[in-house]
């Protein structure tokens, strides 16, 4: 899996388009994704939460509401699966704009359905219990 890492880094220095990225990145994921399917461990989400918060166990754990020994044991897992080492400062970068670079194609009408979720999430109701 640590070729998946230079190949993924190869890809973002080519910028081949959105499809090289998004194929390198499935690539260095498959493991992970594949043990999330089975045991719905959602590592793929503590990654992407770990490598967001600049491999800090401790804000990731703050983020994901989870004990700092748990992060650590699927940091742990992560590392055993995929063949990243996490501990990689540049690693972690290289996964953040992979990442971004996926997020930054979301089609737009997911992007707007996911701000229009989060604004009535946020908007208080009203003394007769609807939403303003």
């Amino acid at each position: 899996m640590a070729q998946g890492i230079h190949n993924l880094k190869g890809a973002l220095r080519q910028l081949g388009g959105l499809e090289a990225v998004k194929g390198q990145l499935d690539s260095v994921l498959s493991a992970i994704r594949g043990y999330d399917a089975k045991t719905d461990s959602e590592l793929e989400a503590t990654l992407r939460a770990y490598v967001e918060h600049g491999g800090s166990i401790a804000e990731t754990a703050d983020a994901l509401f989870l004990h700092r020994n748990s992060v650590l044991y699927r940091i742990q897992r992560i590392e055993e699966l995929s063949g990243i080492t996490l501990r990689d400062r540049h690693t972690r970068q290289v996964l953040l704009v992979a990442f971004t670079i996926i997020e930054s194609h979301l089609p737009a009408t997911n992007v707007t359905q996911e701000a229009s979720n989060e604004n009535q999430r946020q908007k208080p109701a009203s003394r007769n219990g609807h939403r303003s």
